[in-house]
């Protein structure tokens, strides 16, 4: 417990969301972002191969970081009742965050089944029109999934660091990169034509989001260090307390400024196998700068409770 001017408030160290809410969120919003730039090109009728690798791992990681999710509540075999209670509160995140998880899913299912041989069977499977009704919803909710991500904690009033509007938008920012940095692990054992074009174009596209996301956090930080004295105490954590080396060694130089060099400085300009491995090795490093940065938004989050006049 950390104690600051009790004469005024009290600080205090957040202990409910830890290590499995921040996977859940790094997860739920990297998923949802490959699925949703794997459709985008599926529109654009780029190499299926892409298009089903992408999905599937898009639907398989919101799939963990939901069941993370549930592991995290004191009694997971209740999380059903989230959506069954006849007192359902439609207007509470956690009812409307299941809602779209769970929607998400399915349509995602529902829109790459007929791609897998073992699903040809079903009866949408020549049916265009199903198919891409399937795709959007499911890429309209990808987009409600990943936004969800950062706004989750960003309503959570008394605790100032995450009460700011630029969180949302750091982890949305956040999920695109991750899900672009996850397209590009996926097709690295793609061989076919044309794929060295599209990994160039993703890595691309995700350096200049890396660009914007830098952007945004820096703008954060500052605006936060003038902030209430719970971010600002937040603040000192991540930038020169314990959270220090995951925050700059872990977030700025391993998750942003390496990728950044390797995107910029080589991956985009160069040809051949090499590119291949310089690719997935800025998409692993995003990756875990990407899960870095959610734990440690979730670790620095301190309580400030008024204690007295």
């Amino acid at each position: 417990m950390l104690v600051l001017n009790p004469q005024h408030y009290y600080l205090v160290e957040q202990p409910w969301w830890g290590i499995l809410i921040a996977f859940y969120l790094f997860l739920g919003g990297l998923g949802s972002m490959a699925y949703a730039v794997s459709f985008y090109y599926w529109r654009k009728g780029v190499t299926e191969k892409m298009v089903v690798g992408g999905s599937i791992v898009g639907i398989l990681a919101v799939f963990v970081g939901t069941t993370l999710l549930v592991l995290d509540l004191g009694h997971p075999e209740r999380f059903y009742l989230v959506l069954l209670s006849p007192r359902l509160n439609f207007g509470s995140w956690i009812v409307i965050g299941s809602t779209f998880l769970s929607a998400f899913m399915l349509f995602a299912v529902l829109f790459v089944a007929p791609m897998l041989k073992w699903f040809k069977w079903l009866p949408w499977a020549k049916n265009n029109v199903a198919i891409k009704f399937f795709g959007w919803v499911a890429f309209l909710l990808a987009i409600c999934v990943a936004a969800y991500t950062g706004i989750l904690i960003g309503v959570v009033f008394n605790i100032p660091f995450w009460n700011a509007p630029a969180l949302p938008v750091i982890f949305m920012i956040l999920a695109v990169s991750t899900g672009l940095a996850t397209l590009v692990l996926v097709l690295a054992p793609v061989k076919e034509k044309g794929v060295e074009h599209i990994t160039k174009t993703l890595a691309r596209s995700d350096g200049f989001v890396m660009l914007a996301e830098l952007i945004v956090l820096g703008l954060f930080i500052v605006i936060r260090s003038y902030g209430p004295a719970g971010a600002i105490e937040a603040i000192r954590i991540i930038l020169k307390g314990w959270l220090a080396p995951y925050f700059v060694g872990g977030v700025l130089l391993m998750g942003l400024a390496i990728p950044l060099m390797l995107i910029f400085g080589y991956e985009v300009r160069a040809k051949g196998q090499t590119t291949r491995y310089v690719a997935m090795v800025s998409a692993i490093l995003v990756l875990v700068g990407g899960a870095l940065l959610r734990y440690v938004v979730l670790e620095a989050g301190i309580l400030q409770i008024p204690c007295c006049p």
